[in-house]
């Protein structure tokens, strides 16, 4: 019985050892160590997120923006419209999928109706990445012209201290310019 229980006590400490290794890539901090927030940027954005962070960071930013609170309306109902859009796509993406997967699970497989669900998939993709484009060009629209510059300026400078953007170099010389040295 003393046997058995060792050996029980070794493979639960072997399993909990592995599992934290495993579970060690999702930590909330990601795997660079930045935070969730930053992480994709950090890393390169996600192109699917593009216009969901854009929208994030003209919300965080409304008031040093100047926004007004029928532009914060705006720009809600458009976030909130592309959000629903693009769940409904998701899903209709892995549900074509699964018909994939079915498909190809079947004995006698339909090569030319899974390129079918193929081009339908990737039609779905397409569709959903053009309509979040879209709402990309819709957002600056809802921007004044001297928002959308100042957006573009607080975004060179990163978001509130954690790291400069590409072009930040840029933003002293162009400051200096603008005084005339």
């Amino acid at each position: 019985m003393k046997y058995i229980m060792g050996i029980l006590i070794v493979l639960c400490c072997a399993v909990a050892m592995v599992s934290s290794s495993v579970f060690a890539n999702e930590c909330p901090m990601g795997k660079d160590g930045v935070g969730p927030q930053y992480g994709k940027m950090a890393r390169g954005m996600d192109k699917d997120n593009i216009f969901f962070y854009k929208a994030h960071f003209v919300m965080e930013n409304a008031a040093e923006l100047g926004l007004s609170n029928e532009q914060i309306e705006k720009i809600k109902t458009l976030k909130y419209g592309i959000e629903k859009n693009s769940i409904k796509k998701d899903a209709d993406i892995m549900i074509l999928a699964l018909d994939i997967k079915e498909a190809l699970g079947k004995d006698e497989t339909d090569i030319n109706a899974v390129n079918a669900l193929i081009d339908q998939k990737y039609a779905l993709k397409a569709q959903k990445a053009k309509e979040e484009m879209d709402a990309c060009v819709s957002l600056k629209k809802i921007l004044t012209p001297e928002q959308l510059k100042k957006m573009k300026e607080m975004h060179r400078k990163g978001p509130k201290g954690w790291g400069k953007g590409p072009d930040a170099a840029k933003v002293p010389m162009a400051e200096m310019e603008e005084r005339g040295e």
